[in-house]
């Protein structure tokens, strides 16, 4: 039983710390056009609008994507908005596509 309760309380407290740590991860937007999508590699090149909250400049960037349905109906050429993090300025992940 003490076993149990101490699992419980372990689990209850790393779920807590988790969500803490997400409610601190900001989210840029950026609209562009798909220059390329790799469903292998998960990573999509957008030559995007500047991205001025984080000081980018109009360039073509590449992202990797958080998960396979993200990608299922992106095309090259098609104008894209996306929602990503970006931990460094060398790995910006994108979240959502619209």
């Amino acid at each position: 039983m003490k076993t149990t309760l101490a699992s419980i309380i372990a689990a209850s407290v790393f779920a807590l710390f988790v969500q803490a740590s997400y409610a601190d991860v900001e989210t840029y937007h950026a609209h562009g056009v798909v220059e390329s999508v790799d469903t292998t590699n998960k990573t999509l090149t957008l030559k995007q609008d500047a991205v001025t909250e984080l000081g980018w400049p109009v360039r073509t960037m590449n992202y990797s994507i958080d998960g396979n349905n993200i990608m299922t109906n992106v095309k090259t050429g098609e104008n894209i908005d996306v929602t990503f993090t970006d931990d460094s300025p060398y790995h910006p992940v994108i979240h959502s596509i619209n």
